[in-house]
């Protein structure tokens, strides 16, 4: 099974008379296309330098942190989103009984809390008390009836392990700014819903926002929160 960046750059390649800029912050990095369209991805801790790469390493992780963004920019903008809810509008999470979460997204564990849901997060690059230990992810992921999937396991290899051991019959969510909003990002195993992020044409304050190595909550104003 392919990894989705693999994927995508398979099917798509990779034009660079596409893009019009480039930036990189210490959280995210954004890609402005000459048509307007913009695309994100998160970098995890990782250092991506502010130029397009001449030759795509698809072994690089800078490069696939841009090529991710590359693609967010490419495909998020080729369908017509009928409306607008987060997560936790659009699943009825009280359906499940073992509730996965990879990545803590903060706002959205709040609403579970609120909710008296039960929720086992994880996330590798961060040390909370609400957090479950990571050497106990898998046996988390194969019992989960529904897991809540950070997008930026798209780029950073873990995306197809997590996918494979997931349970016969669960349902996978894909939640971030990060996701790639594709028909075939569904023709994984369990995947039903992804969630993720457009934004207006030409908007230069997210561009301005992510090059001040600003985070989520500083540029999510200047969104539009959809999903497939």
């Amino acid at each position: 099974m392919l990894d989705p960046i693999t994927h995508f750059y398979q099917k798509y390649a990779f034009d660079s008379s596409l893009v019009k800029d480039f930036v990189s912050g210490a959280r995210y990095v954004a890609i402005l296309f000459k048509n307007g369209n913009i695309g994100v991805c998160a970098t995890l801790g990782e250092t991506v330098k502010a130029e397009i790469p001449q030759k795509i390493d698809l072994e690089n992780s800078g490069h696939r942190i841009f090529l991710n963004a590359y693609y967010n920019a490419l495909l998020n903008y080729n369908q017509e989103y009928r409306e607008e809810k987060d997560i936790f509008e659009a699943v009825d999470f009280k359906t499940f009984s073992n509730i996965v979460m990879v990545g803590n997204f903060r706002p959205v564990v709040k609403r579970f809390q609120q909710a008296n849901i039960p929720l086992f997060i994880f996330d590798k690059r961060e040390d909370e008390e609400i957090l479950q230990e990571m050497k106990d992810q898998m046996q988390f992921i194969q019992n989960a009836d529904a897991i809540i999937l950070t997008a930026t396991s798209m780029f950073n290899q873990s995306f197809v392990d997590l996918i494979e051991n997931s349970a016969e019959g669960s349902s996978i969510y894909i939640l971030g700014p990060s996701a790639i909003m594709h028909a075939d990002m569904k023709a994984y195993r369990n995947v039903k819903m992804i969630f993720g992020s457009v934004y207006e044409a030409n908007d230069q304050r997210v561009l301005d926002v992510i090059k001040a190595n600003l985070g989520t909550r500083y540029f999510s104003p200047f969104s539009r929160k959809v999903f497939i």
